[in-house]
């Protein structure tokens, strides 16, 4: 008995400073965080466009180095890097002084040409009738009229020269083949250049076109009218339409098809995505030139996939994200977003499936594991069209061509 109680009050002491560790820890421990009340949304099944994403290059309608026709110093030249110029209009002068020296004397030669004709065809008629006289014989009449002949051809060709050293004046007033943008200037006054060698770089770029690289799987999904949709790398939230005006006659090495579509300067709209909010396309001007790399997309069909309101994802770093409602609690997802047939609304292919509940607006307070509370709203309002059939249903889409 003695025994038993010395144990318990040894054991007392070591046992009040743990009691009294826990509770100061429970006392100094924050009560959890009230839930936050936020507008829930529902992820609805609706049709959206089921969408081959192609990649391409800008290209001119016309691209042209032009060069000389005539060999000569180079006087003046009338035109800068960027400016627009219009068909015949004058860009570079060469001294051509040789040129018209040697074009006065081609027609003093063909002056003495022709006067030499004359004389032999009057030659010809005084043969003629001394052959018919019986005063001559038949050998030295075809002997006069071989030289009338010869004559008549001596003509012809100082004529011909006369006309080539006249059309090498000409030439020294290099003129724009077409209307366009001086892309590049290949001289400056003072040096001389020969035929054959560039002046100036002109491109034609009204209308511009693109040429994409068509996966051979997804050939069959491409044809002359569809309309294709393209943003390029430098302005991805500015969205330009197209339409397919030429298909390749064979696939490449690449085991690709080139197709080239007319890009519609008119047309252009912003992209539906939050991080486009603040793009502004009215007044501003047509940014495409040619040798840009872009990205398009050909619409080939329809396929169901859950939507819900564009401020229902937010961009963070690199990736887009989704905020679901699970058990009260917020679930940070990310997702991959798609086009939907219904404006101000995305299509959630991946990250989130039909009937979830999403934060209906991001903001910079919703984060990963924020305890919420709030009532679904509404669905969106979704036309439930049937789905329209794939124009030459191709397999699997997806990027191609990078």
């Amino acid at each position: 008995m003695r025994a038993s109680a010395v144990v318990v009050l040894l054991a007392l002491p070591l046992a009040l400073p743990a009691c009294s560790k826990k509770t100061a820890e429970q006392a100094t421990k924050a009560p959890p965080a009230p839930p936050v009340k936020v507008d829930l949304v529902t992820a609805v099944e609706a049709p959206s466009p089921e969408l081959l994403t192609l990649t391409g290059i800008l290209a001119a309608d016309q691209r042209s180095e032009v060069t000389a026709d005539t060999a000569g110093k180079v006087l003046s030249v009338m035109i800068e890097r960027g400016q627009r110029v219009k068909m015949g209009d004058p860009v570079v002068r060469l001294d051509v002084r040789n040129a018209a020296l040697s074009a006065r004397e081609a027609q003093a030669n063909l002056a003495t040409a022709r006067a030499q004709k004359n004389l032999a065809e009057e030659e010809c008629k005084r043969a003629q009738s001394l052959l018919d006289k019986g005063a001559i014989t038949r050998s030295e009449y075809d002997r006069q009229t071989t030289q009338c002949t010869s004559a008549l051809q001596q003509v012809s060709a100082a004529q011909a020269r006369a006309e080539m050293i006249t059309k090498s004046v000409a030439d020294g007033l290099v003129r724009a083949p077409f209307a366009g943008v001086v892309a590049d200037r290949a001289v400056t006054p003072g040096e001389w250049v020969a035929p054959g060698r560039p002046l100036f770089t002109l491109v034609d770029d009204d209308p511009l076109k693109i040429e994409l690289s068509v996966p051979e799987k997804a050939v069959r999904a491409i044809q002359n009218g569809q309309e294709v949709m393209l943003t390029a790398v430098a302005n991805p939230c500015v969205t330009y339409r197209a339409t397919i005006t030429r298909v390749g006659a064979e696939i490449g090495r690449t085991r690709s098809l080139i197709v080239e579509a007319t890009i519609d300067k008119m047309f252009r709209s912003r992209v539906d995505r939050p991080e486009c909010k603040e793009t502004v396309i009215e007044g501003t001007p047509f940014e495409l030139v040619p040798g840009m790399f872009a990205e398009a997309t050909v619409t080939i069909g329809q396929k169901l996939h859950p939507v819900v309101p564009v401020d229902a994802v937010a961009r963070r770093g690199k990736h887009m994200h989704a905020f679901v409602a699970v058990d009260g609690e917020i679930q940070d997802r990310i997702v991959q977003v798609g086009p939907s047939s219904v404006p101000s609304q995305v299509a959630l292919l991946k990250g989130v499936t039909k009937g979830e509940q999403l934060v209906a607006k991001v903001t910079d307070q919703i984060v990963d594991g924020l305890r919420v509370e709030g009532g679904a709203k509404a669905a969106p309002a979704v036309e439930k069209a049937p789905l329209a059939p794939a124009v030459n249903p191709a397999p699997t889409t997806g990027s191609a061509g990078k």
